[in-house]
């Protein structure tokens, strides 16, 4: 039972693990919303690609926050406000590794000719950069914050005040 000792949080236990695995699938609805929207914009409006990313993944990070309080991690014992505030905090940082993380991935992609010479269209660089980008930061930020500071009762107060009102 050594492994067990190396193995992440989420895998120690089946309640853990059932949790990760909500996690998952929150993510990838609120991926599926976020995607859909931000290909919609991207395809026929304008917007282009960060406007665009920046409007689907709002669309999404709402969907995900509402599966998630209401059935994933169960944060009726936090309070509305307070999980909208982290929540907040949390997203700010997604929208941002999201939209930037697209957008360069969108760009180095689209200047590889053997990917053109492929037969690959905007459209495809597009949802290519949106599906790794959007994997590593739902994983490696979202899940993982959401699930030790979002969703649990965490007092953001003290941080949030200036560091000259805490003493």
């Amino acid at each position: 039972m050594k492994f067990r000792r190396i193995l992440p949080p989420q895998f120690k236990s089946r309640e853990e693990f059932n949790i990760f695995l909500k996690a998952m699938t929150t993510s990838q609805i609120g991926a599926w919303v976020d995607f859909t929207v931000s290909l919609i914009l991207f395809q026929f409006t304008p917007l282009g690609e960060v406007y665009s990313k920046a409007i689907g993944t709002t669309s999404g990070g709402f969907t995900n926050c509402t599966l998630n309080y209401r059935w994933t991690f169960k944060g009726n014992d936090v309070k509305k406000r307070m999980v909208f505030v982290k929540y907040v905090l949390v997203w700010i940082g997604s929208l941002c590794l999201n939209t930037y993380g697209t957008a360069i991935t969108y760009h180095l992609f689209s200047s590889w000719q053997w990917l053109i010479d492929m037969g690959f269209k905007s459209a495809g660089f597009f949802m290519a950069a949106q599906l790794i980008v959007s994997g590593v930061v739902s994983i490696v930020w979202n899940i993982t914050l959401q699930r030790y500071f979002v969703f649990q009762d965490v007092d953001i107060k003290g941080f949030l005040q200036s560091p000259y009102k805490r003493k």
